[in-house]
C-alpha cells in the first residue's frame, strides 16, 4: 500500500498532490518496483545526505519520507566559510531541526565536515546531540590563492596522477581516522582523471580504505547520481564486511533519481545487516 502524501503545516500533516511537488519522488513503475524489491529484502532505506539548502527544508524532507517510506536525515556543512561557521550557528541548526514530528518521530540530524581540524572546533556537548557526522575526500590542498582546493571544480588539473594518488590515498586514510560516521562518495576522482579510475584505484589501495572504514565502524556511502565508488570497490567492500549508507547530496529541493541505490542493492546483494544506522 502506498503511503499517503502529507505536508507538514505547523503541527498538522495535510494531503498534497505529489505531481505538484518536485521534491517528491516520481511514482513511476520503475521507482515503485525497485522500492518494493528493496522491501522484500527487508531493507529500510534512509537518505543520510539531505542538505537543507537550495529550497530544501525539514518539512519537505518529512513529506518525502511520508510519501515514499524512504527515511530522511538532514544535515548542513560545519566549518570555516560554511553555513554552520561556529558552534552558535550549529546549536541553532540542531535546535531547529531536532524538533519531534506530529507522529512522535524525529528526523536524524547531522553535519558534513570539511575542515580537517573540525573535531577540535566542535563543542563536545553539541557533538553528543548529533546523530551522525559525514565527511568526503573532495577537498584537498590549496589553490594559488590559498583557498581549499575543491576537486569537483572543472578547472582542477592534475599533472602527475600517479604521484597525486599517493597523497590522495593518504587523505582518505586521514579522514577515516577522524571521528566520523559516514564517508561520502568514497573513491571520488576529479573529472580530469576520472578515466584513470581502474589504474589509480588498485585493489591494494581499495583494501586499505575499506579495512580502515570497517575497523572504525564508518559507513561507505552509495550516492545517488554519482559514479563513485565503482562496482569493483562495492563488491570488495561487501566481501570485507563493510557497512553501507545511502545519500542524495542535493543542491536544491528536487528529488534525485535513486537508480544508483537500487543498482547497488542488486549488484552486491545488500541485506539489512549490511546497512549502517546511528547507535
Amino acid at each position: 500500500m502506498r503511503l499517503p502524501t502529507l505536508l507538514l503545516v505547523g503541527l498538522a500533516l495535510v494531503p498534497v498532490q505529489a505531481a505538484e511537488q518536485p521534491f517528491l519522488y516520481p511514482q513511476t513503475d520503475t521507482f515503485t518496483q525497485s522500492l518494493a524489491k528493496a522491501r522484500v529484502r527487508g531493507l529500510t532505506l534512509t537518505d543520510y545526505h539531505i542538505h537543507l539548502r537550495g529550497g530544501m527544508t525539514l518539512e519537505k524532507a518529512v513529506l518525502r519520507q511520508e510519501q515514499s517510506g524512504i527515511r530522511s536525515a538532514v544535515l548542513e556543512n560545519f566549518g570555516r566559510e560554511w553555513p554552520l561557521a561556529d558552534n552558535a550557528k550549529l546549536k541553532a541548526f540542531i535546535d531547529a531541526q531536532a524538533q519531534p514530528l506530529p507522529t512522535g518521530q524525529r528526523v536524524p540530524v547531522g553535519i558534513q565536515v570539511n575542515d580537517r581540524d573540525w573535531f577540535t572546533q566542535l563543542d563536545p556537548a553539541l557533538r553528543q546531540r548529533l546523530d551522525f557526522i559525514l565527511a568526503d575526500t573532495m577537498i584537498l590542498g590549496l589553490t594559488a590563492e590559498g583557498k581549499p582546493r575543491r576537486l569537483w571544480l572543472p578547472e582542477v588539473t592534475i599533472d602527475d596522477p600517479a604521484a597525486w594518488m599517493l597523497e590522495y590515498l593518504a587523505h582518505h586514510l586521514r579522514i577515516l581516522d577522524e571521528p566520523i560516521s559516514i564517508l561520502a562518495n568514497p573513491t571520488y576522482l576529479p573529472p580530469c582523471i576520472a578515466h584513470l579510475y581502474d589504474q589509480l584505484w588498485t585493489e591494494v589501495r581499495m583494501r586499505q580504505v575499506i579495512a580502515k572504514a570497517v575497523g572504525k565502524g564508518i559507513a561507505l556511502e552509495i550516492q545517488a547520481g554519482s559514479d563513485f565508488p565503482r562496482p569493483a570497490f562495492l563488491k570488495l567492500a561487501k566481501s570485507m564486511g563493510a557497512k553501507f549508507s545511502f545519500g542524495s547530496n542535493n543542491f536544491d529541493d528536487k528529488a534525485k533519481d535513486l537508480a544508483r541505490w537500487f543498482d547497488a542493492i542488486e549488484l552486491i546483494d545488500l541485506r539489512p545487516a549490511d546497512l549502517w544506522s546511528p547507535k
